[in-house]
């Protein structure tokens, strides 16, 4: 058993704001569609060049002039496929995973997005500038940096954030049927207090969740009640979770999202059924596919709710995906039901839940990052941010037909004012309050 006092995954002590060298793509569908072929697109040298050079043209200038070393259609469940094609000339692989981007790819949203993985340093404001001006092209921008924003069951006693946000006075909801997205690092699914996901999508990555951060952000939700077995969840939904983290660190020790499998993940929760997903992790730059995502997974009925990060004594910058239009932003408090020293604030904040050493389950086994086992108190918004989703989860077990928006309103318009705030109905330090699980639901 251990225990954190800080944020156990800190911010870089030099900050990422993009990932190196990696560009995210669009190119209008509406430019490539007319030239698929009727009987469906082949991963062979023949296709390669249906799609003409005023289209392709952009790729074939990477891969010519910068070293383009890989095209990935972000969204084609056809991947593994292309994979195979390693033989075939950089060019026209590159050029059928442009094709593949929109011909296998059946929501329009989704349609035509690459990620493309170039040479060190070649990612520059010029070549994207070059590569916006091409007919057709929608969408250039570098992949923006996220990282973690962490910082009767025999211990339920230990949990003061259940305390905290009026668990033990609330009405009790089943939320069996609703299903939680967590993205993160992963889930711990032998551990005797979890329940097994009913979605736990990790491929081409190791099932073990090493930092075990999303193991503790599991717990939090959804640790099962009354088993007499370690702690108690929140709540009892069924969980979908998208490994989107490596298993090890960057060269600066940090877990650094892995950016394509994020993406990919923002754009399945809205098939996977998924009502409330997770974002425990943020970074400071802005991107204009993640926002569309997040307007795509609103506008299909799912309330994204995201950490607003651990920051506020190294500057209090804007952390996103917490800042994104109807995303639910959440800070963090501590015991005394005030704002946690390292909780940023902003205009977009939402509420606040329980931050401040919150104990919840780790994996059972140990790893090279990771001496804890089994459960331990860990602090950030990361924690904070799965208190509210949570809740939210259990919201929507009771109003079925309620909106993202309507969900938002109920979590806000029933918190529990905090001593900064003052008469405030919502501050920036703040937002609406602390999250106050037994008013949401009466």
């Amino acid at each position: 058993m251990g225990a954190a006092a800080e944020p156990t995954f800190p911010t870089p002590p030099v900050v990422r704001r993009f990932e190196p060298d990696k560009l995210v793509l669009r190119l209008a569908p509406d430019a490539v569609r007319p030239h698929l072929p009727p009987e469906g697109l082949a991963f062979e040298p023949e296709h390669a060049d249906i799609l003409p050079s005023s289209v392709a043209q952009p790729i074939d200038y990477l891969c010519e002039n910068l070293d383009l070393k890989r095209l990935e259609p972000i969204f084609s469940p056809r991947q593994a496929e292309l994979g195979a094609t390693l033989g075939m000339a950089p060019r026209d692989r590159f050029r059928l995973a442009l094709a593949s981007s929109v011909a296998d790819v059946s929501s329009e949203s989704l349609a035509g997005r690459t990620m493309a993985t170039l040479g060190r340093g070649r990612a520059t404001r010029t070549l994207i500038r070059t590569l916006s001006q091409w007919p057709g092209m929608e969408v250039v921008e570098r992949m923006p940096a996220r990282w973690l924003a962490a910082g009767g069951d025999p211990m339920q006693g230990r949990q003061w954030a259940l305390r905290a946000i009026r668990w033990f006075d609330r009405r009790k909801i089943d939320a069996r049927r609703v299903r939680v997205g967590i993205l993160d690092t992963g889930i711990d699914t032998r551990h005797p207090d979890l329940p097994r996901p009913a979605l736990y999508a990790h491929d081409g990555l190791s099932e073990a969740d090493q930092p075990g951060h999303g193991t503790h952000v599991a717990g939090i939700i959804a640790a099962k009640t009354g088993n007499g077995v370690g702690i108690s969840g929140i709540a009892n939904p069924e969980l979908a979770v998208w490994k989107v983290f490596p298993d090890e660190p960057a060269a600066d020790g940090i877990f650094y999202i892995d950016g394509e499998r994020y993406l990919q993940a923002l754009g399945a929760v809205v098939d996977a059924g998924v009502s409330v997903v997770n974002l425990s992790l943020g970074g400071r730059a802005e991107s204009r596919t993640e926002a569309d995502l997040f307007d795509r997974m609103v506008a299909s009925g799912v309330l994204p709710v995201a950490a607003m990060g651990n920051d506020y004594e190294k500057g209090n910058p804007t952390s996103y995906p917490a800042a994104y239009e109807g995303v639910l932003a959440v800070g963090a408090t501590e015991r005394r039901s005030r704002r946690a020293r390292f909780s940023n604030t902003g205009e977009h904040i939402g509420l606040m839940g329980p931050g401040q050493d919150v104990l919840s389950t780790l994996p059972t086994t140990r790893s090279l990052t990771r001496p804890e086992t089994g459960y331990a108190e860990w602090s950030g918004t990361s924690m904070a941010t799965p208190h509210v989703t949570a809740a939210a989860a259990v919201l929507v077990a009771k109003r079925r037909t309620w909106t993202p928006a309507q969900l938002q309103e109920r979590l806000k318009g029933t918190a529990i004012r905090l001593p900064e705030m003052g008469i405030k109905g919502w501050s920036e330090t703040c937002g609406a309050g602390l999250l106050h699980l037994r008013a949401a639901l009466s």
